[in-house]
């Protein structure tokens, strides 16, 4: 039964939450029928009936992809805000606040705009059954078209531009309720085969369920799945690719006395003659080599909206120099490195494995062999994962995590025996705890007094999520 708006009033964030996680039969449950139902009635003021579509104010950029999609959002937010306009932003999952999911100007909303979202939500949605992401996504949107309205939040601002992350997939996707002004697609890669099929070709013609007819349409890699390229000539779109409609260069900061001290420069191919290159950039604050890539890409989306939110030269330096975003490659501690990364399947590992190796090669003081604390979910490719770090790695502390999904730590042992003897290496380094901080302080004990040592903790935004809270109540 749908409860009344008397019932729902006074509920705090963590109570609707809670609600909402067993409002759903299942957590995950791909599909736009329920959300367009629901959307319509909520922002009727925004859609047009006889065309059957909405008109929102504000220019929406939604970003899918396997990999990369948060890095990206961080850098367009960063680099907008530094120019001025109202930026909303929507990602998943958070690590530790639910208000990590919708901010404004990289600032996240209250409890009590989430709250008010919610009950508007539910008050129109009758008897209609809505999932957690779902209510998420519509909370988000609300939020921003109430900025619009006047009503909400402390600033009266209205929203120039929303940047919207898919959750899973992009064509059934709950964001994908709305039509994107530019639609980016990071990467393509093996994850979540269970709802996107079992093959490269099926992800991404899953992914490029964003892309919209007369709008721009971004792949933001190299290589290029088959039917992605299929649709794109199928369907007539306005097409950019990266490596083939823009690219960057490294190049050394001669004008710099710190230690091979570099800039890039973003280039646009030659046949978009009206695209205007950027050159002198800095490095990007976030760390690791694809961090170039995705701001590239970050880069293409905004010289694609020049006309309506142009940006200065200055604002993508600012931007790109204080782009924060905890979870990818944050380094918690130097002595001993202690590291967080949210990467969790084989493509996200292969490169946080290439940002580790720079790491170590940057600074002569730490170890060449690491230590790692890690917690993933069944549905991954555990083996590939774990593999891309066997060779260097002193030692594995695996955990359990609180959520259904997980894999037993006792599971991922197995796996790593088994490689582990196929490398004729000796398993006693593999230990296995039920909680984050059991392993880390296992760690200290044997391992953490020396400021040479390197600690990783990775595998899920579970395992991170766990990490934080630890480290945050250690420094409280």
């Amino acid at each position: 039964m749908t409860p009344t708006p008397s019932q729902t009033s006074n509920k705090t964030l963590q109570q609707w939450l809670s609600w909402q996680e067993g409002l759903h039969p299942v957590e995950i449950d791909l599909g736009l029928e329920r959300v367009n139902q629901v959307i319509q009635v909520l922002l009727a003021d925004f859609f047009d009936i006889e065309s059957q579509q909405f008109h929102f104010p504000f220019k929406i950029i939604t970003i899918a992809g396997t990999n990369g999609k948060g890095s990206t959002v961080a850098m367009l937010e960063a680099i907008l805000t530094q120019a001025g306009y109202c930026v909303g932003s929507y990602t998943s999952p958070h690590l530790l606040h639910y208000n990590e999911r919708i901010k404004i100007n990289q600032r996240a909303v209250s409890d009590q705009i989430i709250c008010q979202a919610f009950e508007r939500i539910n008050n129109v949605r009758r008897e209609i059954s809505l999932s957690y992401f779902e209510f998420a996504t519509l909370a988000a949107i609300d939020i921003f078209c109430a900025l619009t309205r006047g009503k909400a939040l402390s600033t009266k601002k209205k929203c120039d531009v929303v940047i919207l992350e898919v959750g899973l997939g992009g064509r059934l996707d709950a964001v994908n309720v709305v039509d994107a002004d530019i639609a980016l697609v990071t990467t393509v890669d093996l994850d979540h085969q269970d709802w996107l099929g079992s093959d490269r070709n099926s992800i991404a013609l899953e992914k490029a369920g964003i892309y919209r007819k007369n709008k721009p349409a971004i792949y933001g890699d190299t290589d290029m799945p088959e039917s992605l390229l299929q649709k794109v000539l199928q369907e007539d779109l306005d097409f950019f690719q990266f490596s083939q409609d823009y690219d960057y260069e490294i190049y050394p900061d001669k004008n710099s006395r710190a230690q091979n001290p570099e800039l890039w420069q973003w280039l646009a191919a030659k046949k978009h003659k009206h695209i205007q290159s950027r050159n002198s950039l800095p490095m990007p604050q976030l760390m690791g080599k694809q961090q170039l890539k995705n701001a590239s890409n970050a880069l293409m989306v905004l010289e694609l909206l020049n006309k309506s939110l142009p940006v200065s030269q200055l604002d993508i330096n600012n931007g790109l120099s204080n782009t924060n975003l905890i979870g990818r490659f944050q380094i918690i501690s130097t002595a001993p490195g202690v590291i967080l990364d949210v990467a969790h399947n084989e493509q996200a590992a292969k490169k946080l494995r290439q940002t580790i190796d720079d790491f170590i090669q940057s600074d002569e003081t730490y170890e060449k062999r690491i230590h790692v604390i890690v917690g993933m979910l069944k549905d991954k490719d555990v083996t590939k994962v774990l593999s891309a770090f066997n060779d260097i790695v002193s030692s594995w502390r695996l955990i359990n995590l609180d959520t259904p999904r997980a894999m037993p730590a006792t599971d991922i042992k197995q796996i790593l025996e088994t490689q582990l003897n196929q490398l004729q290496m000796d398993d006693d380094n593999i230990k296995t705890f039920s909680y984050f901080n059991e392993a880390y302080e296992d760690f200290r004990e044997y391992n953490g007094e020396s400021s040479k040592q390197i600690l990783l903790v990775f595998g899920s935004f579970h395992t991170v999520s766990d990490a934080l809270i630890y480290f945050n109540k250690k420094t409280n």
